[in-house]
């Protein structure tokens, strides 16, 4: 029969090699306990609030499937069509503007029979870029209605105005179409002129 202090060594030496293993194991414990608790917390509150936020979602749009979409008055009445603010050119006007158009297209076709720096040249390319739609825009601009009104301190409407105007740059195109036919016509006889002189006029027998 074996002493009782070999008994006593023994579990001595269990206990001193147990002991570390079960110190670790506790340490490790109540390190993952707390996180164990907040994760049960977590789960209990908060989980079940998402899935029942989520239910209502699903009813919510389950009901919006099922009622029908009905238009709002409003959509469902025609909208009438702009009433425009602007006054029209009348027709003659219309007919003049484009004489007018025509004039000066003919008259540029013409430049290079202009003299250096003319005048006339410089007018016919203002009148097609800038006098023309100046004043017709100065008349669209009118509200609508006041077109056949009487001007401040005129005896005369806005639409005769405005075929007044007109009619000032239509003579002025004019003028200027006359003095390059007239300048053609004085370089023909200059050149007449030239002949003559040349080679002399010869006399009748």
């Amino acid at each position: 029969m074996r002493h009782p202090g070999f008994f006593l060594l023994v579990l001595g030496l269990l206990v001193v090699a147990v002991m570390p293993i079960w110190a670790s194991m506790m340490a490790a414990f109540g390190v993952v306990l707390p996180w164990l608790f907040v994760g049960l917390v977590f789960w209990r509150i908060v989980l079940p609030r998402r899935s029942s936020r989520r239910e209502r979602w699903v009813e919510r749009q389950r009901h919006f499937r099922t009622v029908p979409v009905v238009p709002a008055q409003a959509e469902m009445v025609a909208t009438p069509p702009p009433v425009s603010a602007q006054p029209e050119l009348p027709i003659d006007i219309q007919v003049k503007v484009e004489q007018i158009r025509r004039k000066t297209e003919v008259l540029l076709g013409y430049a290079s029979r202009f003299p250096p720096f003319s005048k006339d040249l410089y007018i016919v390319r203002q009148t097609a870029t800038d006098y023309l739609p100046r004043t017709i825009d100065a008349y669209l601009a009118l509200p609508a209605g006041f077109s056949e009104q009487l001007l401040p301190a005129s005896d005369v409407t806005a639409a005769d105005e405005l075929r007044q105007q007109l009619d000032l740059l239509d003579w002025k195109l004019d003028e200027i179409a006359d003095d390059l036919q007239r300048q053609d016509f004085d370089r023909l006889l200059a050149n007449r002129q030239f002949l003559e002189e040349r080679f002399g006029r010869r006399q009748a027998s």
